[in-house]
């Protein structure tokens, strides 16, 4: 196993070192902690909930009401970094608590509940419905928009330490040279816009390359336990892609 405890001070905060925070006696501090979480992640249990059944707005409710639980409760700050991932946790929460909520025949009407996240809807849906109708459980849904939601947060990250080197115009051309063979432009093309020779623009990508996967792999890190194995993870998530 990989222990990467030595790091979890590096890590941007929006994974279990934010539970740190979520821990801390400041409610400001814990309130704003426990808000950047439930908006990071809002969009698996989105699409969790919608392939168990339920329409969007339904399915926005149920959200809405799981997040604003967390909140509410000491859920969170109960949680310690060794109990495991950060995703496991946040299934069997969201799993628990539509069972609580049937059983307590909370019938709320649509829009009832606290509204704690802003949740755009037709984006989630648009996602959502490109998953096959029938062939995907709704434990992989919730690990596909995970895995999702972990690669578009890794991208701005990238993103932003581009803008804020005052390279956003490299990054705009390269990015699409993140995956070997994707790109529909030729380096020598890029590398004409960019002021720069043929190799230096390969050379370029390369190191972004490189910058991309040491950041998913600090994202990813952030949402384990300290002896998990980040490169096993980092497998396992791309492998749902292919489920």
């Amino acid at each position: 196993m990989q222990n990467h405890t030595s790091h979890h001070q590096a890590f941007p905060p929006t994974q279990w070192s934010v539970l740190i925070s979520a821990r801390a006696d400041d409610t400001h501090e814990r309130s704003r902690a426990l808000e950047q979480i439930c908006n990071t992640y809002w969009h698996p249990i989105y699409a969790y909930t919608r392939k168990r059944g339920f329409g969007s707005q339904d399915a926005e409710d149920i959200t809405q009401g799981f997040f604003a639980d967390l909140l509410e409760t000491d859920e969170f700050t109960r949680m310690r970094e060794e109990k495991g991932k950060l995703r496991t946790f946040l299934l069997v929460a969201v799993r628990n608590f539509m069972a609580a909520d049937r059983r307590r025949h909370s019938t709320q009407k649509r829009g009832g509940r606290a509204q704690v996240l802003s949740i755009d809807v037709d984006a989630a849906e648009d996602q959502t419905c490109l998953e096959p109708a029938d062939t995907l459980t709704p434990e992989i849904v919730f690990e596909r928009h995970w895995a999702s939601t972990m690669l578009h947060t890794v991208m701005g990250r990238l993103q932003r330490a581009f803008e804020d080197d005052g390279r956003a115009e490299v990054f705009h051309e390269l990015k699409e040279f993140l995956i070997r063979g994707s790109g529909k432009q030729s380096y020598r093309d890029v590398a004409g816009r960019l002021g720069l020779s043929e190799s230096a623009a390969r050379v370029a990508a390369h190191r972004m390359r490189k910058r991309y996967r040491e950041l998913l792999l600090e994202e990813i890190a952030g949402t384990l336990a300290p002896d998990d194995s980040v490169e096993e993870e980092l497998r396992y998530l791309f492998g749902v892609f292919e489920s």
